[in-house]
């Protein structure tokens, strides 16, 4: 509750990412006759967590094989972008969109690099990985059933037009039917009366 009243109501989320990194020094390619007793080289990482200044990140002197670690201090929104000093010296360099992306075991500058990831904690995946993971699990739908799909809708569209006429075209019809059923059974019916008629009068003559 005290934390609360002191700011402000609700605690405001963090700019930076604070993902945790471990790394590992791999050590130099070549090794000099003068090196100091103890083997150990000075490093440095700076990272531009911004896109302005450099921030030291980490300093210290570490022997081949040994690991170090350091909190990342980029801000949401900028690229993971960290330089690499050996004994003085820019050896490495590295930009990519976050941390998310070295979660797993990963040598820098290839074969002869001096740096290595081992291990990434608390990092979110940024917009571009989330649409990048979100590309590659979506499931592409066989093209065999869309065409099957379609030729069935249509086929039932087709059907629909055939069983279910309009109510015009129903009332054309009944009405030709209608006139076609009709007419024959007048005619039929004024023949019948005509030949009744010739009858009685023929019969008549020869009474």
């Amino acid at each position: 509750y005290f934390l609360l009243q002191n700011s402000g109501g609700f605690p405001k989320p963090s700019l930076r990412s604070n993902a945790f990194v471990t790394m590992v020094f791999l050590g130099k390619s070549v090794h000099l006759s003068h090196d100091d007793a103890d083997y150990r080289d000075e490093i440095k990482v700076y990272q531009q967590h911004c896109g302005g200044e450099n921030l030291c990140v980490y300093k210290g002197k570490l022997l081949e094989g040994e690991t170090f670690q350091f909190i990342s201090k980029r801000h949401h929104g900028f690229p993971f972008s960290l330089t690499f000093f050996l004994n003085g010296i820019q050896v490495d360099r590295l930009s990519c969109c976050c941390e998310y992306k070295h979660q797993k075991r990963s040598r820098l500058g290839g074969r002869h690099g001096y740096f290595g990831f081992l291990n990434v904690e608390g990092a979110s995946p940024c917009y571009r990985c989330i649409i990048a993971m979100g590309l590659d699990k979506k499931p592409s739908p066989p093209k065999r059933k869309m065409e099957d799909h379609e030729e069935k809708h249509v086929g039932s569209w087709r059907d629909g037009v055939h069983n279910e006429p309009s109510k015009s075209s129903v009332e054309q019809k009944s009405s030709k039917d209608s006139v076609l059923v009709i007419l024959p059974g007048h005619e039929v019916s004024v023949e019948t009366i005509e030949d009744k008629v010739e009858t009685g009068q023929e019969y008549r003559k020869e009474e």
